[in-house]
């Protein structure tokens, strides 16, 4: 009779468009909501700078919790981890609205946001468990391909939802995925529970966790209450205070919440930091097009969200390519390559102006796509191949932790070149922003040198000899 491991096996790629279903509802979470935010403020009658918190709170709460939770999926089981987040997440979704005022909604998505903490780390921990090496990287282009493809697919139906339907339907209208990704990851995904149960350290896990808590909000919130306030730097003198914290802890603890040598394995360090760069790159960009289209170009808001959407749907196409490429031809050529397009991209950006035709813009954000999706899935397959199995959810939980710090980073700094001197939205005040993404994509260049060399096939080989030597 065979073991549940051999129908796993046998059942991965099912296993894994079953799992990829939390990334249709979590990118969906966010990309929908930005679009019904304006009709959701008049709803409740708060202004801007109130009604942001129901996207903010959602990506803050999110993110940082990502390494708690692989970490936690580390001691208890992946399926155990992905099962009661997306359990949390659906719930949430569901009475969001039937919210009574505004903070409800806010305690609301930020119960959200929690929920889709476990889901990713835990997607790509099984991925880096249930699969063979040789094919991590198809998996991980499967992962990317659904990411980019729902957030292309976002805006346009939030937008006809909220028209149609009003903004309580774009809650609705991913609950049902919920409930059978719940069913069929529960059916169909084996039992992963460990046996030994190891001590977890709490103090280790509270203080990185407030700390990336209040560096996100600082970033986020910097440009509205001034770096330089009070508020401001009471934030950050916390946020340093809570990493200290945080590295005597890791250092005296028997079983710490991040063993600090993840950070001397270089390839795993290269890989994330490159990671940060590209999300850097791309989460910046995403921010400064729409000004750029709009402020110099006077495009239309719907012109704008069109030509923007050429970003992701061509790292949505390229994604599963580079996955397969990967496995084949190793990581690091798909990432170097992968950054050298962004900084060629961020080039041909520079010489945009009031008078560039769409056909280059258009051109010029595709190149950009392109690029982003050469990276977007053999990053974190390389950081499969590099981390040991029992550290593989707590690594890639700070994997992507450090993806949405460059993500909140980006737009920020983009935002300070901005503003910096009274620049204002000038094709000079542009320029100076996308030589900012060739300078960014030049680094990680030379930072991918040290991300994991070996193909996928040849890891595979050495696991499976590995595995008949401990025989």
């Amino acid at each position: 009779m065979p073991s549940d491991g051999d129908r796993a096996h046998r059942l991965r790629w099912v296993i894994l468009g079953a799992l990829l279903m939390g990334t249709v509802t979590g990118t969906l979470g966010n990309s929908l909501v930005n679009v019904a935010l304006p009709t959701i403020m008049d709803h409740y009658s708060v202004d801007v700078g109130t009604g942001i918190w129901v996207v903010t709170i959602y990506i803050l709460l999110f993110a940082v919790t990502m390494p708690l939770f692989g970490r936690l999926g580390d001691m208890y089981g992946y399926k155990r981890a992905y099962l009661i987040g997306m359990t949390v997440f659906a719930i949430s979704s569901m009475l969001s609205p039937l919210a009574q005022n505004f903070p409800v909604l806010i305690l609301l998505r930020g119960v959200q946001g929690l929920g889709n903490g476990p889901i990713l780390p835990a997607i790509m921990a099984i991925v880096g468990t249930l699969f063979p090496a040789g094919e991590r990287g198809r998996a991980m282009g499967a992962w990317a391909l659904v990411n980019s493809a729902f957030h292309a697919a976002g805006p346009p139906l939030s937008g006809f939802l909220t028209q149609y339907f009003g903004w309580q339907s774009i809650f609705l209208a991913y609950s049902p995925v919920c409930v059978v990704a719940l069913f069929l990851v529960w059916r169909l995904m084996p039992d992963d529970s460990k046996s030994e149960r190891q001590p977890f350290d709490v103090v280790g896990a509270i203080t990185l966790t407030a700390a990336t808590l209040v560096l996100m909000f600082n970033l986020r919130q910097g440009t509205h209450i001034g770096w330089t306030s009070p508020a401001s730097l009471t934030l950050w003198a916390l946020c340093f205070g809570l990493l200290a914290a945080f590295l005597v802890t890791e250092t005296r603890v028997r079983q710490p919440f991040v063993d600090l040598s993840l950070f001397s394995n270089k390839p795993y360090s290269a890989t994330s930091a490159l990671a940060f760069a590209q999300a850097f790159c791309q989460f910046g960009l995403l921010f400064l097009i729409p000004l750029f289209l709009v402020e110099v170009q006077r495009y239309a808001a719907a012109q704008t969200g069109l030509i923007l959407a050429c970003l992701p749907v061509t790292m949505a196409v390229t994604a599963p390519v580079a996955g397969r490429l990967a496995d084949r031809y190793g990581c690091r050529l798909l990432c170097l390559s992968g950054m050298s397009v962004v900084a060629l991209s961020g080039l041909a950006l520079s010489h945009l102006g009031p008078s560039t035709p769409l056909w280059y813009i258009v051109a010029s954000l595709s190149l950009t796509g392109v690029g982003m999706g050469m990276i977007q899935a053999p990053a974190p397959a390389a950081v499969s191949l590099v981390v040991p199995p029992d550290k593989l959810g707590v690594a890639l939980g700070l994997f992507n932790l450090l993806r949405f710090l460059g993500g909140t980073l980006g737009p920020t700094a983009f935002a300070l070149v901005l503003q910096t001197g009274g620049i204002g939205f000038t094709t000079n005040s542009f320029r100076i922003d996308f030589y900012l993404v060739t300078i960014m994509a030049i680094l990680a260049v030379f930072v991918g040198l040290l991300v994991p060399e070996s193909h996928g096939a040849e890891a595979c080989l050495a696991e499976e000899q590995g595995d008949s030597g401990a025989e």
